[in-house]
């Protein structure tokens, strides 16, 4: 089946080649291997972009896409007008909701082209768009059941993917031990974005490191607001106690940092489910994060992580605090965390890619 698929980030050109997100470029791959003919579509930015590392052309994986122009009307207008002779040769077209390519389920809808959606995140999810798209798509998938729930609600079929991440139940790590430290190490490994909460936590350190707690924070991540984050962190006078990494994409070390560290914390504004939530559950790292988006689906407040307030210094201060003092009971936590996440990574679970072959291919 030719499948046209629209992810919800840019395409990164290097050398001739193509980029993307790694966990998007393997789903694509995975469709290519069950037999499917895949192309992805969106807008190339000449950016540096550590995140996106998937090789696109290299893994049989066909692209095409749109210089991404100055002037965002033109190039919002070049991207729909390019899609539809696209649309035209696709057998189905899946797309990553929400994004600004929502338009695109319309396309399909008057060009009677089959497309189905795979909801990732909280933004525009309750609007009458988004419920008049949800009606007309053939199939709906979704990143936590909190998701799929909520549009079950609105009698529209959906179902809940595997997380689309390389672990298993057998990376689990159940032999950590919890003991309370003279310092922390608390781990932040996110895409460096605003609304990822950075500000707030590098404030809150702040306000942590002139109460003399002992501790230090591994800022690791790449994206377009580490710069600013990294002013902030000089001019909040920091770096002591700050260490900033930058991107970090090896499996190994990923996983050693999430070994080295004693807490993870995911300050957030809106999600779907991170997958960074996953990989802290799996190697037993204690989790304090917000409950935005699908989070509060999985996670539970003083059982398998701790919960902050969006955009509040104060939260992050007092759940650092509790943490330190009671770490006994992040133990607790992070123990519970492993309950929980065991059965949601089953290896005996279909995949997304299989999952949604087997539906539009009728297998």
């Amino acid at each position: 089946m030719k499948i046209l698929l629209i992810d919800n980030s840019s395409l990164t050109p290097k050398n001739g080649k193509f980029f993307c997100e790694v966990r998007t470029g393997n789903f694509a791959k995975d469709l290519v291997e069950l037999g499917n003919d895949v192309t992805m579509y969106g807008q190339s930015i000449e950016k540096l972009n550590t995140v996106h590392a998937f090789d696109i052309l290299n893994n049989g994986i066909k692209v095409c896409k749109i210089n991404r122009k100055s002037n965002k009307l033109i190039n919002y207008i070049l991207l729909y007008l390019r899609i539809i002779p696209l649309i035209i040769k696709a057998d189905f077209v899946y797309i990553f909701y929400p994004s600004a390519f929502k338009y695109v389920a319309v396309l399909c809808f008057f060009l009677r082209k089959p497309y189905g959606l795979y909801i990732r995140g909280q933004n525009d999810l309750n609007s009458k768009f988004s419920k008049l798209i949800f009606k007309k798509a053939s199939l709906i998938f979704t990143v936590t059941n909190f998701f799929t729930n909520f549009v079950k609600k609105l009698n529209f079929n959906s179902h809940t993917i595997r997380p689309m991440i390389s672990l298993n139940e057998k990376d689990i790590v159940r032999n950590r031990i919890y003991k309370p430290k003279e310092s922390y190490r608390i781990l932040f490994l996110a895409r460096m974005a605003k609304e990822k909460g950075v500000d707030e936590l590098l404030y809150a350190i702040k306000q942590l490191n002139e109460k003399k707690y002992n501790f230090t924070l591994e800022l690791v991540g790449d994206g377009e607001y580490l710069p600013e984050a990294i002013k902030l962190i000089k001019s909040l006078k920091i770096e002591s106690v700050v260490n900033v990494r930058g991107a970090v994409l090896d499996a190994f070390l990923v996983k050693e940092l999430y070994l080295g560290s004693d807490i993870y914390i995911l300050p957030t504004y809106h999600e779907g489910f991170p997958r960074t939530l996953y990989e802290a559950m799996i190697f037993g790292t204690p989790i304090i994060t917000t409950f935005v988006g699908g989070i509060s689906g999985i996670m539970k407040h003083q059982h398998n992580c701790l919960e902050i307030k969006p955009k509040s210094v104060d939260s992050i201060v007092s759940n650092l605090i509790y943490s330190f003092e009671n770490y006994n009971n992040m133990g607790v936590f992070a123990r519970n965390a492993l309950s929980t996440v065991e059965p949601i990574i089953d290896s005996s679970r279909i995949s997304h890619a299989k999952h949604l072959d087997i539906l539009i291919n009728g297998k």
